[in-house]
């Protein structure tokens, strides 16, 4: 077991900057990740993500700034540093000629690993990753997904305490991805810490307890899920109109107090106000009196994807 402390955190940025000429892809990131959380590192491609976890796992070096793994620094001591950590990087080469027990086998040897605990760990990690009864077939055998959740069993080999993946569902079917997440969520139970980046949004709802919004190279939120979701500001008013919303009609929308930001499709209105509960009866009061013909008029938190967008939008 680790017996390294930093105040209960198994990542820590900081002030992370990497340039590429003149192009600068990170612009001073910083973050923490608790141990056992499941953090998604969310943004658009583009976005610096997987620049992150590749200087997460010293496949780069920071232009400026310092990254920890169990307070250890990764550029200065990555093979302590990384032993705590299994990690997906992008799409992984796996031969297909081989088998999971012979790719294991080998991989096992790299990390060092005497025969007997590779042999244990090999059959404890294909049946996490549901892959016990494939374990002597022809990887060239496997499905899109299972070929994913081998990858991430190859992670799992050496028993890692942290696992960074960077986007684990990209490509699959939605079999696949409802095979990663139910794995993902598995783990989570286990309290190994899981960064993961990705780009869809209700996959990191469904796994992840905190995220991370980077836009740019610059993080722009960073909370628990359910915070972030219930925060006033991210409420917003759901109206449905009798018919279809005129221009003229939109424009008049739109130009009342105290409603902010509007989206309008068809008969239907979605409308940001800062979540002020205190200002329903007056905007439901106003659209009487424009004469829209109101058919219903409801409360609403939003989703993961409309804070993306909002927060996108905000960040340009």
């Amino acid at each position: 077991m680790n017996k390294t402390s930093d105040n209960g955190n198994a990542i820590r940025v900081e002030n992370l900057v990497k340039k590429f000429g003149d192009l600068t892809a990170l612009k001073g990131v910083s973050f923490k990740v608790k141990k056992g959380d499941i953090v998604g590192y969310l943004g658009p491609n583009g976005a610096g993500k997987t620049t992150t976890i590749k200087l997460l796992t010293n496949l780069l070096s920071p232009t400026f700034g310092k990254v920890y793994i169990n307070g250890i620094n990764v550029n200065k001591n990555p093979q302590k540093a990384l032993s705590y950590v299994g990690s997906l990087i992008e799409v992984p080469g796996i031969y297909g000629y081989l088998t999971p027990n012979e790719l294991m086998t080998h991989f096992g040897k790299v990390y060092r690993m005497s025969s007997e605990r590779i042999t244990k760990r090999i059959k404890k990690v294909l049946s996490t990753v549901r892959l016990g009864d494939w374990e002597h077939k022809k990887i060239e055998e496997f499905s899109t997904g299972m070929k994913r959740r081998l990858a991430i069993g190859m992670a799992l080999l050496p028993e890692p305490e942290i696992l960074i993946l960077d986007e684990p569902v990209m490509g699959l079917d939605p079999k696949g991805i409802k095979e990663i997440r139910e794995l993902i969520n598995k783990l989570g139970e286990k309290e190994i810490t899981i960064f993961l980046s990705s780009h869809l949004l209700q996959e990191v709802s469904l796994t992840c307890n905190k995220v991370i919004f980077l836009f740019e190279g610059e993080i722009v939120a960073y909370d628990d899920v359910e915070k972030i979701l219930e925060a006033p500001e991210h409420k917003r008013i759901s109206v449905e109109f009798l018919n279809p919303l005129s221009k003229d009609e939109i424009d008049s929308l739109r130009s009342l107090k105290p409603i902010g930001k509007v989206k309008v499709e068809g008969n239907e209105a979605k409308i940001d106000n800062g979540g002020e509960k205190r200002h329903m009866h007056k905007i439901l009061s106003l659209l009487v009196e424009e004469g829209l013909e109101v058919v219903s008029f409801n409360y609403e938190k939003k989703d993961l994807e409309d804070l993306y967008i909002s927060l996108a939008g905000e960040n340009e």
